[in-house]
């Protein structure tokens, strides 16, 4: 158990890395061929898209004996994937490249999304009650830590060009299938319709409260978060008017900061009411303080503490779901929550740039710290979810 634990924060981890590599690599490349932020944006939002799917797919893999199998071959068509891209950069022709990497994108979104629900399964069995706390600890702080490696790297990987940049990456993916070659497990699944497993899963979120208020609070945390990042790159580009390169320098102090965040989350432990005030409280008095300041550099001190913040409320949502959830129906469960998180980022950027277009640095930071901080005094009117125990 052991040993298939570790394979698959391996595979976590790897293809975390080469993702997010991918998605600032696949941005500069359309951006450089259309010279159209637009069309380089949507090219990053295809991979998002296959997860408003998630539930349908969490469905599938909950009810499929052959697990392995399947996450096997979503990461062999990745790979796959990128060849195309390296094939169409090859006939050179700028119309083929985009509709390659568009397609490819939006598949590998979806390769993706069936490989994190067969993981998500089995990281309810692969470890014991016990060690959900620590192995959600680790899984998550590796991942992060391996997407913040991806994002500093992807500026090595583009100075290669775009045929060794998308060589590299077919190579990073190829390398995070052999993890899971590696895992052994007893096979495990079930039988009946895809629709009667989504319909299982809807009424164990309808029936149980926990659970309903764990999506609650999770579907409006991500609402704020999404409207903060979008603020966060209008505040430098517009707010400060520096480069791109301090977008990647905050991000990345962020990415740190859920990865360590992560790390120590295991060594908490407490009321998870209590946890998550303390939490999104601290979220949002560092957003408010954004507001404050007049340059990059103090604005690294409070996205610091918002990241750590975010790794440890991560790892306390995931080890609740993992501790309520029968193995039978993580991927289902997970993928709704998955499903539920994306519909809110997509809109909440949307609304965040709307919201620094009219209301400008100041304001937009302290009605993102307001709400945050209201969030968590929603916390003990949550019955359910302020009584479990982290």
């Amino acid at each position: 158990m052991k040993l298939n634990f570790q394979l698959t924060i391996a595979n976590a981890s790897l293809s975390r890395f080469g993702l997010s590599a991918y998605n600032l690599v696949i941005i500069w490349v359309v951006l450089r061929i259309t010279e159209k932020p637009v069309l380089a944006g949507l090219a990053d939002s295809m991979m998002t898209f296959p997860l408003m799917l998630s539930i349908i797919v969490g469905a599938a893999v909950d009810r499929m004996w052959i697990k392995k199998e399947l996450a096997i071959t979503a990461a062999l068509v990745r790979m796959m994937l990128l060849l195309l891209i390296i094939y169409s950069l090859h006939w050179g022709h700028s119309i083929y490249v985009i509709l390659a990497i568009y397609t490819s994108t939006f598949l590998i979104g979806f390769t993706s999304d069936v490989i994190d629900s067969v993981r998500a399964s089995w990281m309810k069995v692969f470890l014991r009650e016990d060690q959900y706390k620590s192995g959600s600890s680790q899984l998550s702080s590796s991942t992060m830590l391996a997407q913040g490696i991806g994002f500093v790297l992807s500026g090595i990987i583009i100075s290669l060009g775009d045929f060794r940049s998308f060589l590299c990456l077919a190579l990073i993916f190829a390398v995070a299938l052999f993890p899971l070659l590696g895992v052994k497990h007893s096979r495990y699944g079930g039988s009946g319709s895809i629709q009667e497993y989504i319909a299982g899963g809807v009424r164990l979120i309808i029936g149980d409260g926990r659970i309903r208020e764990i999506i609650l609070m999770g579907l409006i945390g991500n609402f704020l978060i999404g409207m903060a990042a979008i603020m966060f790159i209008s505040l430098i580009e517009i707010g400060f008017g520096l480069s791109a390169v301090y977008v990647s320098m905050i991000f990345g102090v962020l990415v740190f900061g859920i990865a360590v965040g992560s790390f120590f989350a295991s060594k908490i432990s407490g009321k998870l009411g209590m946890i998550s005030f303390s939490i999104y409280s601290v979220i949002g008095i560092s957003f408010f303080s954004v507001s404050l300041v007049h340059s990059i550099l103090l604005t690294i001190p409070p996205v610091l503490i918002a990241g750590l913040a975010m790794g440890i409320e991560s790892v306390t949502v995931s080890t609740s779901l993992m501790r309520i959830i029968p193995s039978d129906m993580m991927a289902r469960i997970q993928g709704a929550f998955n499903t539920f998180g994306i519909a809110a980022t997509a809109v909440s950027s949307i609304v965040g740039g709307l919201l620094y277009q009219f209301a400008g640095k100041i304001h937009s930071f302290m009605v993102v710290g307001m709400a945050m901080i209201l969030l968590a005094l929603l916390i003990p009117f949550l019955r359910n979810f302020s009584k479990m125990v982290f």
